[in-house]
C-alpha cells in the first residue's frame, strides 16, 4: 500500500479522533465545573453511562467507556453527518449536531438510564434536560471547530501537494 493511499484511509480516522477528544476535553471541564459548584447534584451522565455500559463490559472497561463514547462515537457520528449538517460554518454545523445529540440523549438516553423523558424522574424538573443542551452545545463547536480546521489544513496540504506533482510532471515532460 502506498503512502498516498494509507495517508487518505488514516486522515479521515486520526481528524475524528482528535476532533472527538476536542470536543471531550472541553465537555470534561464543564462537568466539573458542574460538579465543583454542586449544579444538579443527582445528575451525572458520565456515572449514568459508566452503569449502563459497566453492566455489558465489565466495571474495568466501564470506566473508560464514557470517555472513549465521547471522543470516537460522537466523533465519528459528526464526521459522517458532518457534509449533511445545515449551515456552511463550524458555528451552525457545531449547534446542528448539538441539537440532534440534545434530542438523542434528552430523550433516549434518559429513558435507558431509569431517568424518564427528559430526565424529569431525577428531581430537578426540567433542569437536567435544559444543562445538557450548552453543553453537548460546548462539546459540539469544540468538535465542529477542531474537525473544520483539520479539514481546511488537508484540503490546503493536497492542494499544494497536487500543485508540486503537476509541476514536477510539466517539468519531467519539457
Amino acid at each position: 500500500m502506498t503512502r498516498t493511499v494509507r495517508a487518505q484511509l488514516l486522515l479521515p480516522l486520526a481528524t475524528t479522533i482528535t476532533a472527538g477528544f476536542a470536543g471531550l476535553a472541553v465537555h470534561s471541564v464543564l462537568m466539573l465545573a458542574k460538579d465543583t459548584f454542586d449544579i444538579l447534584p443527582g445528575f451525572q451522565p458520565y456515572e449514568d453511562l459508566q452503569r449502563l455500559l459497566g453492566a455489558w463490559a465489565g466495571d474495568w472497561m466501564g470506566g473508560i467507556i464514557p470517555y472513549l463514547t465521547g471522543a470516537m462515537v460522537w466523533g465519528f457520528l459528526y464526521a459522517r453527518l458532518h457534509d449533511h449538517l445545515p449551515g456552511r460554518s463550524f458555528w451552525i454545523k457545531g449547534l446542528g449536531f448539538a441539537l440532534l445529540a440534545w434530542s438523542i440523549m434528552a430523550t433516549g438516553f434518559f429513558l435507558i438510564a431509569g431517568h424518564g423523558l427528559l430526565g424529569l424522574r431525577l428531581g430537578y424538573g426540567l433542569w437536567p434536560a435544559i444543562l445538557m443542551f450548552p453543553m453537548l452545545a460546548a462539546f459540539s463547536l469544540a468538535l465542529s471547530f477542531t474537525h473544520s480546521r483539520i479539514q481546511a489544513g488537508n484540503f490546503l496540504r493536497s492542494k499544494r501537494e497536487l500543485t508540486v506533482q503537476t509541476r514536477g510532471a510539466d517539468q519531467h515532460e519539457q
